[in-house]
């Protein structure tokens, strides 16, 4: 028991870890344009969270502009509801962090894109299509758990008041963590992102970078 306990330790620790900082491959400058709209992938240390500029939210999603009228960008992360909502704070809370239990996932609103918020270092920025970024927003509206009202079900309200933490219907399980939520995001919307063996931080910030690679357009040889 005592050596399950320790391994489950070393784990916890290793996902607390921040991960290499990956700067992006390529990517637009914060705008959007008929062809294409700048999606962040954002290193957060232990987790990893995607922006998606307001003005791109579709279908039900852009119900998050109602909510943060003045936001350029919203964030978007998953978590276990216990340890996301409440910072642990003792041995027993880390321990009990990896075990299944209901989910949440958090909304933040940023005034800025997240390269700005946080420096060009910790993030990747990926250039999707209208049509991804329509698959997106539905993979992570399909994720939120509605109340009776038929809106998204805010649990708590995070330390800054730009950030909410709503339902989730998935559940958290030690094979759907809050960076596999992000990958699988990423390769719902059609990019060259697996969600397999994504525990890490890094892993997802290594394959979210590829990605934006493999998304760059190649320049044309000099006549």
């Amino acid at each position: 028991m005592k050596q399950s306990a320790r391994l489950i330790l070393v784990l916890l620790l290793a996902l607390s870890c921040c991960a290499p900082a990956t700067p992006p491959a390529c990517g637009p400058v914060g705008t959007l344009s008929g062809a294409t709209v700048p999606v962040y992938l954002v290193d957060r240390g232990w987790h990893t969270e995607i922006g998606i500029p307001a003005a791109a939210l579709t279908g039900p999603l852009g119900f998050y502009r109602q909510v943060f009228p003045g936001a350029r960008t919203i964030l978007f992360g998953y978590g276990k509801k216990t340890f996301f909502t409440a910072p642990a704070t003792s041995l027993e809370d880390y321990l009990i962090g990896p075990f299944p239990g209901s989910a949440v996932i958090q909304v933040v609103a940023l005034t800025v894109a997240p390269d700005q918020a946080y420096g060009t270092g910790p993030v990747v920025i990926l250039t999707l299509k209208p049509a991804q970024v329509e698959r997106l927003s539905a993979f992570i509206w399909g994720d939120l758990a509605s109340g009776q009202d038929g809106a998204p079900r805010l649990v708590a309200v995070g330390h800054d008041p730009d950030s909410l933490f709503y339902a989730a219907r998935s559940r958290y399980t030690l094979f759907h963590t809050c960076n596999g939520w992000v990958a699988q995001a990423l390769g719902r919307a059609g990019l060259p992102v697996s969600d397999r063996m994504a525990v890490f931080a890094g892993q997802v910030m290594a394959r979210g970078a590829r990605a934006a690679r493999a998304l760059c357009p190649v320049p044309s040889a000099a006549p």
